[in-house]
């Protein structure tokens, strides 16, 4: 009859508290958050997979030199990276074949009007296309630097032909710190485990503390 009707502070005591937290072995809540990291791991790895495979898409568009499908897969690289956690594009990506053919195509209209610079231009292409070593780093850093230093070299008067601007062909998009995603839900339950491990062996030693005192006190 005690125990029915002892007061809450009597019912639910340390001592009963450890009890009911050691239902819950340490080791078998390591063992769960272990296996929760590695499927969250697996779907980060993925997410970030999507995003390279998306990526090799804009390429792809970009090297046909088709405007219409580079924008839709652009689109679609954006969407994707926006939703998806750990699908960072690291530097970006440039679109390196449409500006080059924006590049040829306004030398051709800076000749066809009889620019009097038309020449340089084309010499300045040539030229520092010889420099131009395979990869976006170089030909951002080598051919394209290159030729704007050629441009600038000349008085700001003289600077007629209507060259394009690389960094309008280069786009980056950040993906979010958590995504609704099943890498996000993943990542979530985690850091909630694992909050929950150090709650409780923190909750557990100090209960054990408490009922030692009290011990020595009676």
């Amino acid at each position: 009859m005690y125990k029915r009707w002892a007061p809450k502070k009597d019912r639910f005591s340390a001592r009963n508290t450890i009890r009911w937290l050691k239902k819950a072995k340490t080791w078998q809540l390591v063992l769960l958050l272990i296996l929760v990291g590695f499927i969250a791991a697996t779907l980060l790895r993925l997410n970030n997979i999507g995003m390279v495979n998306q990526r090799k898409e804009v390429l792809a568009a970009d090297k046909k030199l088709d405007n219409t499908n580079t924008k839709k897969q652009l689109t679609q690289l954006q969407n994707y990276v926006s939703s998806h956690m750990n699908s960072d594009m690291g530097k970006g990506i440039l679109l390196q074949n449409t500006y080059q053919r924006d590049y040829d195509q306004a030398i051709a209209n800076a000749a066809n009007a009889h620019n009097t610079n038309s020449d340089l231009y084309q010499k300045a292409a040539i030229d520092c296309r010889a420099r131009f070593q395979g990869g976006t780093a170089s030909f951002r850093n080598d051919y394209v630097q290159c030729v704007a230093n050629a441009v600038s070299e000349l008085p700001a008067n003289q600077q007629s032909a209507n060259l394009p601007k690389l960094e309008n062909y280069h786009y980056n998009f950040a993906s979010p710190l958590i995504s609704p995603d099943f890498a996000g839900l993943s990542v979530l339950i985690g850091l909630i485990l694992t909050l929950f491990i150090l709650l409780r062996l923190i909750l557990l030693y100090t209960l054990r503390f408490i009922v030692k005192r009290r011990a020595k006190v009676l």
